[in-house]
């Protein structure tokens, strides 16, 4: 074994132990959760190395009581490692890390809130540092490296709020697909022919399902798609549709329902539409996605589909706790409903 930097006990990580026994991260994580399949001389040189190095051996994964377990939500939107929700920006996060947190809270397992890196190996020190035991990823944008970092450790995690496609893996998400029918289905019955679609970045996972269900749910009611009427906005915020909208309605097409991806959006395009000498909804009906609180005040209130956002983080925490008790099942991706609440733009 190679000289090593004295360090302070508890700062040792896999990744130290894997370059001072010449074997893969993944191997360390196997032998250390006990994992089978690896040969007894990799696992003496394994734990001999663990040991030397001062590393943590009572907080491993797989040694841990359920009740000293630590979860860990991921996210995007915090602005620094922060343990407490007001940290997280988006009202889709909090409340699906609300809907998680009564679970945990109810077998005792304690939760941090932290930052998505950009640099994967120091996100893995991150989570392997704290000792975290399984993770929720929140929103609709996953590093799929880090994700095969975490598979390849064996460490349980669950994206909340879209899936990973193509990698295989546990998520909850919104049958964003049957939103898009009921609300498609609503517009055509009260006579809408031209029905536009403002979507998200197209980064997004949640974009990719809404558009598909957009474009089934036109097929389904035998409408036409021209290509003008899809466009996208740079963010879900109200600035990003009311760009989004002034531009479609510029091009003097035909348009006389608009669905938006995100309420803040709908509430950018309800304000182009007013300002291009149009109404809603007489002119053009509008429809949100995700019926935030603020869409009941809108001008005309915004007729949205919504869906249980704490049901979705709960669904989550029950699956990653299903994993960490062993489950060996295929993974899951479950769907919450969703449902049209009908206001005054439509």
């Amino acid at each position: 074994m190679s000289d090593s930097i004295p360090r302070q006990k508890g700062q040792t990580t896999i990744r130290d132990i894997a370059r001072e026994a010449d074997v893969s991260i993944s191997t360390v994580s196997r032998v250390l959760n006990d994992h089978p399949h690896v040969d007894s001389h990799t696992r003496q040189a394994v734990w001999k190395t663990a040991t030397e190095l001062d590393y943590p051996l009572s907080r491993l994964r797989g040694q841990t009581s359920k009740q000293g377990r630590t979860m860990a939500f991921l996210s995007s939107s915090v602005e620094q490692h922060a343990q407490v929700l007001p940290a997280l920006s988006g009202s889709i996060e909090q409340l699906i890390v609300r809907g998680a947190q009564s679970v945990f809270e109810d077998r005792r397992v304690s939760t941090h809130i932290y930052k998505a890196l950009a640099d994967v190996e120091q996100m893995v020190d991150v989570i392997e540092a704290n000792h975290i035991s399984g993770l929720i990823f929140l929103g609709g944008v996953f590093d799929h490296a880090l994700l095969r970092s975490l598979q390849a450790l064996s460490i349980p995690f669950v994206t909340a709020g879209g899936h990973a496609h193509p990698l295989d893996g546990n998520a909850v998400m919104a049958n964003y697909v049957q939103g898009m029918v009921y609300a498609i289905g609503h517009l055509e019955a009260r006579g809408r022919r031209h029905i536009c679609l403002v979507n998200g970045p197209e980064t997004t996972n949640t974009s990719r399902e809404k558009y598909w269900g957009y474009r089934l749910a036109l097929g389904l009611n035998d409408l036409q798609c021209e290509s003008y009427q899809t466009t996208r906005g740079t963010n879900f915020d109200v600035e990003s549709g009311f760009v989004a909208t002034s531009e479609l309605l510029g091009l003097h097409k035909p348009v006389d329902a608009i669905i938006y991806a995100d309420d803040g959006m709908a509430v950018g395009g309800l304000k182009a539409i007013r300002e291009s000498g149009r109404k809603a909804p007489d002119d053009i009906a509008v429809i949100g996605f995700h019926n935030y609180d603020f869409a009941r005040f809108a001008d005309p209130a915004l007729t949205t589909i919504g869906f249980d956002m704490q049901m979705m983080g709960r669904l989550a925490a029950l699956r990653l706790c299903n994993l960490m008790d062993g489950a060996q099942d295929d993974p899951h991706v479950m769907t919450v409903s969703t449902k049209l609440i009908v206001r005054d733009s439509t």
